[in-house]
Formats: C-alpha cells, structure tokens, sequence
C-alpha cells in the first residue's frame, strides 16, 4: 500500500516533538549524514545541484562577518556604534565602498 503524509503548519521553534525532531533530521541530511545512495531513488542520488543563489548569499554573508570583525578591531568601533549601532549595515557599506 501507499504510505500516507500529513502536513501541517506549527510555528517556529514551538517545542513540537515532531517539529523538533523534523529540524534534526533536516539539519542530519543538509550535512549529508542520512541515507545511503543505494536505498534513495536513483533520481535523487549524488550531489544535489548547484545553487549560484545559494552560493552568492554564503559568499556575501561571510564578507560582512570578516567586514565585522575588521572594523570591530578598529580604535573607532566604539564612536560608531554609538552613531550607528546598526554598522555595519548595507546602506554604510555602499556609502563607503568607493572610499
């Protein structure tokens, strides 16, 4: 017979056992700790595809980290985040990217 699913919205971070338990195996399977390429159909074996979007915004995020912590360690830190606790935002960024 054909198994059945049912889903079901629950709101984030609810102390669901079942959403909690979904969001361990989400996690298991992004770091590719799940099931063996010879119990999945062959549709969805190997590497999953590419994202370029994915890609660029992993790239992006770990520029404004070292951007961060670059200026965090600058005598300066201070003052701004008194002006602007924000900084390093994208708006002060691209004010400051022809400096």
């Amino acid at each position: 017979g054909r198994g059945r699913l049912t889903l079901r919205w629950v709101p984030g971070h609810v102390d669901i056992v079942g959403n909690e338990r979904s969001d361990e195996e989400a996690k298991a399977a992004a770091r590719g700790l799940t099931s063996m390429d010879t119990v999945l159909p062959k549709a969805i074996r190997g590497q999953l595809p590419f994202s370029r979007s994915a890609a660029r915004q992993r790239f992006n995020d770990g520029l404004k980290k070292r951007w961060k912590k670059l200026m965090e360690q600058s005598p300066r830190w201070q003052k701004l985040q008194r002006i602007d606790p924000t900084a390093p935002s994208n708006r002060f960024r691209k004010i400051t990217s022809s400096l």
